[in-house]
């Protein structure tokens, strides 16, 4: 009897470390556009929402793609989206929302992360998916085209025949319009004629068609939209100074979100350049390495030494975050 005790006790601390292991992932959109999510070349949503919830996922990193329901709207991709801290602590739910850059182009951006213990109950509003491994067919958009041809006719041809009598006051007028004939009498005093008349008209044709396009999960049907800025590179140019930099990390520190921590960032890096010492000190403020990753990328520009930026590597858990840093320095 021990032993099935002992058995059952192994299996449900097994189910629950499985379970802890487990993260959430949700990601919004701050402007209402609907989306579909695709985690690993997979379809999460089978239609379009605003707002939308994965459970289960088992692994750190996955391979995301936001495809809008606005085909106008340009794809965002982001190769390595994490979904646990640099730290390691455990299952999370963390959220991403899609937001409009200074640029008013639309992007990918880390807003918050909670322990999955301390998660808020989700809201009607948020659609629940498990995620799922099982391809979805792909999206279908319907495409409506109009054409207008105009083109020239004759609606009928008229005749008027006109002759005079003898005393050249009575007049008698024949018509015919397109097969229809109309005779009368008439006094004019003009001399006798015969005169023919073409009319023309136009006739419009409008021929609409629809036609169906289809977005394959794996590819992009329209431009794609990275998460990296570019600013002023700082070559040949000075780092900041010791006390310059030790208040700029304090600023940064004084922040409550890593959202808003990322924002004060930017605004440093706008006006002041940086070694790839101090570009590394800033990362290690952050605990997501999503945001880790994110400050490296914009800084580069902002690097006196980049010949040093390999020091930066240190900043990262995984091997990942190096590709793809490395991948977007070239």
């Amino acid at each position: 009897m021990k032993k099935i005790y002992s058995f059952l006790a192994f299996v449900l601390l097994s189910v629950a470390s499985f379970a802890q292991n487990t993260s959430n992932l949700i990601v919004f959109s701050e402007d209402g556009l609907k989306f579909y999510l695709i985690l690993n070349g997979i379809r999460q949503n089978d239609v379009p929402v605003t707002n939308v919830k994965v459970v289960d996922l088992n692994q750190p990193y996955y391979s995301a793609k936001i495809i809008f329901e606005d085909t106008k709207q340009p794809i965002l991709e982001k190769k390595y989206l994490p979904v646990t801290d640099a730290e390691g602590k455990g299952a999370l739910e963390v959220t991403y929302k899609i937001k409009k850059n200074n640029k008013q182009v639309n992007v990918l951006r880390f807003f918050s992360q909670v322990p999955i213990a301390q998660a808020a109950p989700v809201s009607q509003d948020v659609q629940v998916y498990h995620y799922n491994v099982n391809p979805m067919p792909e999206i279908s958009t319907t495409v409506v085209t109009q054409e207008t041809t105009v083109t020239s006719g004759n609606v009928g041809n008229t005749n008027t025949n006109i002759s005079t009598g003898t005393n050249g006051s009575n007049t008698n007028v024949s018509v015919n319009m397109g097969g229809m004939g109309v005779n009368m009498n008439v006094n004019v005093n003009d001399p006798a004629f015969n005169s023919s008349t073409t009319s023309t008209s136009y006739t419009t044709t409008t021929t609409t068609t629809t036609s169906n396009s289809n977005v394959n999960n794996y590819s992009n049907n329209t431009s794609v939209q990275n998460n990296s800025n570019s600013s002023t590179s700082c070559d040949a140019a000075y780092a900041m100074s010791s006390s310059s930099f030790s208040a700029a990390k304090q600023t940064i520190t004084k922040q409550s979100f890593e959202d808003t921590k990322l924002t004060t960032v930017k605004q440093i890096l706008k006006s002041n350049c940086m070694s790839s010492a101090q570009i590394k000190e800033v990362m290690l403020l952050f605990s997501f390495e999503a945001n880790r990753l994110e400050v490296a990328k914009i800084a580069h520009n902002r690097c006196v030494d980049k010949n040093n930026y390999f020091l930066l590597n240190d900043a990262f858990q995984f091997e990942s975050s190096v590709e793809e840093l490395n991948e977007s320095i070239k």
